[in-house]
């Protein structure tokens, strides 16, 4: 109930208090912030900040909550119906170029990205984003199985869980080194990512299907 009512708070009011929140959980991470200055600052009593968010665990879930709507806009990240497995990993392509881009005009993004591996406290806190997000990567399994461009050899559940598992490991090496890559270092090496995935995902008897060929 604490949740929904702060998502019906005002746009004004929950941005300006969500704005503070950030700013404190980018400079300090999750466990150095300080609940109470984020209060002072906002100027919410703790009795008003209970009847909208339970703790910090809730008011950092909800700015990363915020956080991963603005990214998902900014990148288009919503499945497209491919209508073969070239157009399905060309739309992949396109995707990870695209995240790669905005994270390196977004540092506002990408240090609440390097935020939430740094610390498994903040990763607690958003457990019930990332399992969204596996069940989103979930539905677009199933989009590239059902064009040809994911195999169907073994147990769904496992491949989503392996692929799954390759992605945030990837995601991690990113947010982490991402800021000391150039432009022109990121996005080849981005390619070379997605074709260990391709290589992981794609059908054994698949043709093979150079990233840098989708790009053509």
């Amino acid at each position: 109930m604490a949740r929904e009512r702060l998502r019906q708070l005002p746009d004004e009011q929950r941005s300006a208090w969500l704005d503070i929140a950030e700013a404190e959980f980018r400079a300090r991470g999750f466990e150095g912030a300080s609940l109470n200055g984020i209060l002072a600052r906002a100027g919410i009593s703790k009795g008003q900040a209970y009847y909208y968010f339970a703790d910090k665990g809730e008011l950092y879930r909800a700015v990363i909550d915020r956080a991963l709507t603005v990214l998902a806009g900014l990148v288009k990240a919503k499945p497209n119906a491919s209508a073969s497995p070239q157009a399905f990993w060309s739309d992949m392509a396109g995707f990870f170029e695209r995240l790669t881009t905005v994270l390196q005009q977004r540092d506002d993004l990408a240090e609440l990205g390097r935020g939430i591996y740094r610390e498994a406290s903040a990763q607690a806190a958003i457990a019930d984003l990332i399992a969204d997000l596996e069940r989103g990567f979930s539905g677009l399994v199933v989009i590239g199985q059902g064009v040809g461009a994911i195999r169907t050899d073994l147990p769904q559940a496992l491949l989503v869980d392996m692929s799954f598992a390759a992605i945030r490991a990837a995601d991690q090496w990113f947010a982490t080194h991402g800021a000391d890559l150039e432009a022109a270092q990121a996005q080849p090496l981005n390619q070379q990512v997605l074709g260990l995935f391709m290589a992981m995902l794609a059908p054994p008897d698949a043709p093979s299907i150079s990233p840098a060929f989708l790009k053509d």
